[in-house]
């Protein structure tokens, strides 16, 4: 079984290390603080069902926050600030001490896929 050791604190990153690496980063909801941990001894069999089913959901949430983004950041269509929607997006970012707008849009996602951003306030 993976054994995870806590290294270190620091905020406003998550992900994996490096590509061969056995370092990662998570975040702790209740602190909103990142955790680096390195895994010892990491399975390295075939992904289950389960982990198959979580990489497939990720991928099709990933694809539509990405199409999601290329419409609405600036540009020259948006503008230099981009759509209003973008525009709010940002502004929530910074109400939930986010470290990105894809953390935004993950939290108004549904289980279908859809974002549905709050009433605007502007």
């Amino acid at each position: 079984m993976a054994r995870i050791t806590p290294i270190d604190v620091i905020k406003g990153i998550s992900g994996k290390y490096g590509k061969d690496s056995n370092i990662y980063f998570a975040t702790n909801r209740s602190s909103n603080r990142i955790r680096i941990a390195k895994i010892s001894h990491p399975y390295t069999g075939p992904a289950t069902d389960k982990q198959i089913e979580q990489q497939a959901k990720f991928a099709k949430r990933q694809a539509v926050a990405t199409a999601w983004l290329n419409a609405n950041k600036p540009s020259t269509a948006n503008g230099v600030k981009g759509t209003e929607a973008y525009q709010q997006v940002q502004k929530l970012k910074h109400v939930y001490n986010f470290s990105n707008i894809t953390q935004v849009l993950y939290k108004y996602m549904d289980d279908k896929n859809v974002i549905t951003l709050p009433p605007s306030a502007v």
